[in-house]
């Protein structure tokens, strides 16, 4: 595995298309530092590819931003994205729930690379919650979606860079 990121999830946001087709996203929430806690400041945007449920390729302008006490800068993603992944939240927690793929906007490989990471990841996730339980008295579902868990991961600066296209196929 890789070195750590540096990302903010959020779930509280407003997307915004303008002219040229992109989606601006607006936080709805307060964001802080997730290595020290402390206040951030917004230096910038970037944009962000994503494949959309209906396969459709979306650009999101994400923003960046920098803590004022550690001087580190973060990405801040809306939960329906996941980390290096192209395909959205929805698509992926359709692909490792195990129900129902047909119709899926996906090569039969995507899928498999998809199934691999996240088995791959699946122990190192489950550890990371159970610490967080530990440490924080955290509360998860036993059947918390994807999207939790990636976003818990990642606020908790835990993700991890798995670089799952060169992981082995099943």
């Amino acid at each position: 595995m890789g070195v750590l990121a540096r990302m903010i999830s959020i779930n509280k946001y407003r997307l915004e298309k303008d002219d040229t087709g992109k989606y601006t996203v607006h936080s709805l929430e307060v964001t802080v530092c997730p290595i020290c806690g402390r206040e951030i400041l917004i230096i910038g945007t970037r944009k962000r590819g994503i494949i959309a449920d209906n396969g459709e390729k979306q650009t999101l302008v994400i923003r960046r931003l920098r803590c004022k006490e550690c001087r580190k800068i973060h990405h801040e993603l809306p939960d329906m994205v996941i980390p290096y992944k192209r395909h959205c939240a929805g698509t992926v927690e359709r692909i490792v729930g195990g129900g129902d793929i047909g119709g899926m906007n996906c090569e039969e490989s995507t899928i498999r690379r998809i199934r691999t990471w996240w088995a791959a990841c699946r122990l190192y996730f489950e550890n990371v919650l159970a610490s967080l339980r530990e440490k924080y008295g955290a509360v998860f579902s036993v059947g918390s979606a994807p999207r939790e868990i990636v976003r818990a991961v990642v606020n908790a600066h835990l993700w991890v860079h798995t670089r799952s296209a060169f992981l082995p196929g099943p």
